[in-house]
Formats: structure tokens, C-alpha cells, sequence
């Protein structure tokens, strides 16, 4: 056999290799792909479905947007399907009194046309802090009622005075994770109540004919306690829910 010929089956047989040792790889996942599989034993994860979180409303997507995975689904699309995904007690969290289904409350239909999610619920830590989660997600065009019904422009309405608003930063596997938050002053009782607000998609892309759902974490100030002290009680909440947070960089 001529030495050429025999250098052009060498060439073709070291290709055909490449190709199937190509195709038998596993693809490199995104973030926003959906977990398929178990995580490697060697580092067994529980957080097994990622969300892109941002802070700012009408879809516009900002460098504060983070990624998050969490070992809950909250891509139901019903309240009862979102409620029976979270836990009972989380960490030292432990659910108080029953959950509220809050897409009969007149306000909810009037400002925000019937969302298919609409949960609320408190917890109550050991330490005595009480905190509600409020999830409320839609779909479409009416996806976008959820940015104009912000703590921001409805506690005013309700007796609530902002004292302070603005972003506040916290670090989750080295990776930024930002909230926007407000401390509200009730004007009858005095009551002081911070109020931290996020955006979560479970796509990259960020439909909004898949809609969107926000998240809000109210949490009363106790008598002698600092805002920030209960600040610091939401992060480690919001941790509990979102333990891993991934390099992200859309910009």
C-alpha cells in the first residue's frame, strides 16, 4: 500500500473517532436549560431548578439580574401546585396558620385580572420574627400588571409610609445576588415593616407568554430591633430557598 494512501486512512479514521467520541459527550448545560439529571456524587446538589432573578419591573432586563437554582419548584401554574412544592419549615422557619389563596381578594382581580398564582404565607422563626411570602405569578399580557402594582406604589394606599427604599446586595457562592427593599412606617400604629421584592423567570429568555412570577418577603421590625437586623433575617430566608446562585453574565 502507498505511503499516502495509507496517511489518508489514518486521517479518516482519527475523524470518524473524533465524531463519535463527539456525539457520545454530554452538551455543556446553560443555566437556564433544565436539570435532567442527578448531580455528580461526588458533589450531590439539591437545588435542582434555576431561575433568573432581577429587580426592575416592565421586563427590563438589568447587570443586577442573578442566576439561582432551588431545590423547590415554583413553576406550577396554580397557587395550590406552588404551595404544595414548598416546605412546611425551613431551616429554623416553621409555617404559622393556614395559606392564603389570595386570587378571590377583590384588589388581586381588580389590579392584577385573576392570577393563576396567588399564594401568601407567614412563618415564624424561633427567634419570633414572622415573615409572609407572597408569590404571585401571571402569564401574557397580564404578566405586566405585576410591575405596575409595586410595595413601592400600593402600601401608600394602605396606611403604609415609605421611610426608605433602594438595593441591597448579598453574596451567595461568591456570586452577587441583589434585592430591591422597602421600610414602610405604618401611620395609625407605628408598625415598621421591611418589604424585600424580586422577579424570577425560569428562562433565559424571559417570555413573558410564560409569564413571570414576584416574590415578596414582608417582614415586621420588632420592638428594639434594627431594620437591618431583619434585613439580615430575610437573606437567610431567601438562602434557605436559594441555596446556589451561578456565574451569570448576559451583558
Amino acid at each position: 500500500m502507498r505511503a499516502d494512501t495509507r496517511r489518508y486512512l489514518v486521517v479518516v479514521a482519527l475523524l470518524a473517532l473524533g465524531l463519535v467520541l463527539a456525539w457520545r459527550a454530554p452538551w455543556p448545560r446553560s443555566p437556564g436549560d433544565p436539570v435532567t439529571g442527578a448531580a455528580t456524587p461526588a458533589a450531590p446538589s439539591p437545588a435542582g431548578y434555576t431561575y433568573f432573578l432581577d429587580v426592575e419591573g416592565w421586563y427590563r432586563i438589568t447587570p443586577r439580574e442573578a442566576v439561582v437554582r432551588s431545590p423547590y419548584d415554583l413553576t406550577a401554574g396554580t397557587t395550590g401546585a406552588v404551595a404544595a412544592a414548598l416546605p412546611g419549615v425551613l431551616g429554623e422557619w416553621q409555617q404559622i396558620g393556614e395559606d392564603e389563596d389570595l386570587s378571590a381578594d377583590p384588589a388581586v382581580i381588580e389590579f392584577l385580572h385573576h392570577p393563576p398564582v396567588a399564594l401568601q404565607r407567614t412563618y415564624r422563626h424561633t427567634d419570633g420574627q414572622r415573615l409572609v411570602l407572597a408569590l404571585l405569578g401571571n402569564s401574557g399580557e397580564d404578566s405586566f400588571l405585576l410591575f405596575s402594582h409595586t410595595p413601592e406604589t400600593c402600601y401608600p394606599g394602605r396606611l403604609w409610609q415609605t421611610v426608605e427604599s433602594g438595593l441591597e446586595s448579598t453574596s451567595i457562592d461568591g456570586q452577587a445576588v441583589q434585592v430591591r427593599y422597602l421600610l414602610a412606617e405604618h401611620l395609625e400604629t407605628h408598625e415598621r415593616l421591611v418589604v424585600m421584592f424580586w422577579y424570577l423567570w425560569d428562562n433565559a429568555e424571559r417570555d413573558a407568554r410564560q409569564g413571570v412570577l414576584s416574590m415578596r418577603l414582608n417582614l415586621w421590625v420588632p420592638a428594639g430591633e434594627s431594620e437591618r437586623a431583619v434585613l439580615a433575617r430575610g437573606w437567610g430566608f431567601f438562602r434557605l430557598l436559594f441555596p446556589v446562585a451561578l456565574p451569570w453574565d448576559r451583558f
